[in-house]
C-alpha cells in the first residue's frame, strides 16, 4: 500500500501547486494508472512565515512550521515534505520534533548532485537560503563546493523571488548573474525559480530542487 504524503506548502502557493502536479505526473508516467498516493497539503500563512524569517525569531518560526507538520500527521500523513528550500535551515530541529519522518530537499538534491558528479555548484534562492550554511554543511562531506552570489546579486535575486518573479526582465537578470560564475552547475535553491528558469535557458546544468524533491517524495511513498 502506498504511503500517504504530507506536503507543508504555501511558501509560495505557485510552487506548492506545481509540486502537487509533479507528484501526479510522475506517478502516472511510472505506473500508467490512477492509483495515485493520497496527498494531504497544509498551506501556511506565508506572510507570518516571512515576518518570522525577517525577525530571525527561530523559536516561533519552528513552532509555526511544526503546527503545519502536526496537522499533516493528524490528517493521516505517513511522512511529510516541505515544498520549499528556506525552511530547511531548521530541518534538523523539525525532524526531532516531528512524529512522522521528514524528507529533506537538501539531501535529495545532494543525492542527485553526486550522481551527476558535480564538484562546484552555484546556489541561488532567497537571501535566507543563500546566507545560511545548511546547503554548504550538507554538501561539504561529499567534496562538493557550494558558492553563492555576492551580496548585491543576492538582493536582486531575493527581490525577484518575492516581488518580480514573472516579469520578463527578471529571467534575463537572473541569467546574467548565473553566467558570471564558473561552476559545474546551478542549484535552483528556491522552489519558485523553476517556474521561470529551465535547462533550455542556460548552457550550465541546473539542479531543479522542486522536481528532484517531487521525484524522491514519490519514490518514498511507493517504497
Amino acid at each position: 500500500m502506498n504511503k500517504t504524503i504530507g506536503v507543508l506548502g504555501g511558501m509560495g502557493p505557485e510552487s506548492t501547486t506545481k509540486f502537487y502536479e509533479l507528484l501526479i505526473e510522475k506517478y502516472f508516467k511510472k505506473k500508467k494508472d490512477y492509483a495515485y498516493p493520497e496527498i494531504v497539503v497544509f498551506s501556511v500563512d506565508f506572510a507570518k512565515i516571512i515576518k518570522l524569517q525577517e525577525e530571525g525569531n527561530k523559536k516561533k518560526y519552528i513552532a509555526e512550521l511544526m503546527k503545519g507538520i502536526n496537522a499533516l500527521q493528524k490528517a493521516g500523513a505517513d511522512f511529510a515534505v516541505i515544498a520549499s528550500n528556506t525552511p530547511h535551515m531548521v530541518f534538523e530541529e523539525l525532524s526531532k520534533l516531528s512524529k512522522i519522518p521528514l524528507l529533506s530537499i537538501v539531501k535529495n538534491t545532494l543525492d542527485r548532485a553526486k550522481k551527476m558528479k558535480f564538484r562546484k555548484l552555484l546556489l541561488i534562492g532567497t537571501k535566507f537560503t543563500m546566507q545560511a550554511n545548511f546547503y554548504h554543511e550538507t554538501f561539504k562531506p561529499s567534496g562538493i563546493e557550494i558558492v553563492v552570489p555576492n551580496l548585491k546579486e543576492q538582493k536582486i535575486i531575493n527581490d525577484i523571488i518575492y516581488k518580480n518573479l514573472f516579469k520578463s526582465a527578471s529571467k534575463k537578470k537572473m541569467i546574467e548573474i548565473i553566467k558570471r560564475y564558473k561552476v559545474d552547475g546551478v542549484i535552483l535553491g528556491c522552489t519558485e525559480l523553476p517556474l521561470i528558469l529551465t535547462a533550455k535557458d542556460l548552457k550550465v546544468r541546473l539542479l531543479d530542487t522542486l522536481d528532484i524533491h517531487a521525484e524522491a517524495t514519490l519514490e518514498f511513498a511507493l517504497r
